[in-house]
């Protein structure tokens, strides 16, 4: 019998606007995606990992771009690979315009290694997220 993980759009309202992005969490979402994780996330993180750190979808630019330097970039891949199924497969990490695909895109974009066809094209052929991963043009 396997569960099913609700979610309630009120759980956290508060906690999506002030908490924090931690690099431990990071390191262990892109650990997901490095160990080829990605098609079942639901499984691959536990019930507290989903509910504790789906803020991280809604997080503001300005605090993915204090963090993202500090990545790897092999880490920033992994990362835009696991939100953009995350997005997907997790209630309550829909994220829109907000992604931090887009914000971890842009990153890699003022290192010069961005944009990447190949990575383009798995971005677009695994969401549904017409933002990813350029983002909206109206915040450029």
């Amino acid at each position: 019998m396997t569960t099913v993980d609700t979610w309630d759009p009120s759980q956290n309202k508060d906690a999506d606007n002030t908490a924090s992005i931690d690099l431990d969490v990071l390191m262990r979402l892109a650990k997901v995606s490095h160990n080829g994780q990605l098609d079942q996330l639901s499984q691959a993180l536990t019930s507290d990992e989903i509910s504790n750190h789906r803020h991280l979808m809604k997080q503001h630019k300005d605090e993915w771009f204090k963090v993202s330097p500090d990545l790897e970039q092999h880490n920033i891949v992994h990362l835009i690979r696991f939100f953009t199924l995350a997005e997907a497969q997790l209630p309550g990490w829909e994220a829109g315009s907000k992604s931090p695909v887009i914000w971890l895109c842009r990153e890699l974009k003022s290192r010069g290694a961005f944009p990447d066809a190949e990575l383009i094209a798995w971005i677009k052929d695994n969401t549904d997220n017409k933002f990813l991963p350029y983002g909206n043009i109206l915040d450029l």
